[in-house]
């Protein structure tokens, strides 16, 4: 087992096995980088940005970047996994396109060559160290994610959260990302009441409405600043109102300034 990092282009390389998971430990969360999770065994589901996924035995699972997602362990029986944290920037657009947008699911369990792809990642965490580990690592992630754009036509899509009014929520504020979003809005769009709408999100997602939203906007507007849009153009096009507030809150979720 293994906890690896390779600078900004692979922020995580990974293969953890817990002996008892619980609940506490695993939060919601989202992030800009991508991540190939291969889930190895367990009692567990996914909640991919409303989408929920019980895995099988080495379902490989694709989390696009700034996606909100959390695992649900079901039982105490022990959790094994590798994780593959990716920064987007390094995947060919054409690559990215295939493989991080759904369905997010591959079964690898009769593909023994992918399967290989894993098991030299462990033989490099155990026979290498610091550069070498490194240079040999990146390597094997770059040729996994080409050859997992390969197999679109073995991807399976994860199960609805089986609540029609959670989808449309969510649909509806991907849609609609660089307009004022707010739980009166959404309520309103879907002729229901403002309270019924943000107690059904929070207990069927785990987050309040806003703070989801939020995110969202946020990783959204942090995307665009990486690629050259300033700060202030990022505030006004997500529709955070006052930059003081854009500020604070891109701040308080990065622990660095817009600028920075």
């Amino acid at each position: 087992m293994f906890i690896r990092e390779i600078g900004k282009k692979v922020p995580e390389v990974s293969h953890k096995r817990i002996e008892s998971p619980e609940k506490s430990v695993y939060f919601n969360h989202m992030h800009n980088r991508c991540e190939l999770l291969l889930f190895i065994s367990g009692e567990a589901e996914y909640n991919i940005d409303g989408q929920l996924f019980k895995p099988t035995a080495y379902d490989l699972i694709l989390i696009p970047s700034a996606v909100y997602h959390y695992l649900i362990p079901l039982s105490r029986m022990p959790y094994e996994n590798y994780v593959i944290g990716i920064n987007p920037s390094i995947i060919p657009p054409e690559h990215y396109e295939r493989l991080f947008s759904p369905p997010f699911i591959i079964n690898i369990k009769e593909d023994s060559e992918l399967i290989s792809f894993f098991k030299r990642l462990d033989f490099y965490a155990e026979e290498y160290s610091g550069e070498d580990f490194d240079r040999c690592a990146l390597a094997l992630i770059e040729e996994l994610v080409t050859y997992c754009s390969y197999r679109k036509g073995y991807l399976s899509s994860p199960e609805s959260t089986g609540n029609e009014i959670i989808d449309k929520i969510i649909k509806y504020i991907s849609q609609n990302l660089e307009k004022p979003l707010n739980a009166d809005i959404i309520s309103q769009k879907l002729i229901l009441s403002k309270s019924y709408v943000q107690n059904l999100f929070s207990q069927n997602m785990h987050i309040g409405l806003k703070e989801y939203i939020m995110k969202k906007k946020i990783y959204a507007a942090r995307a665009d600043i990486k690629n050259g849009m300033t700060p202030i153009e990022a505030c006004e096009k997500y529709s955070f109102g006052d930059y003081s507030g854009f500020y604070r809150l891109y701040k308080k979720t990065f622990s660095s300034s817009p600028r920075e």
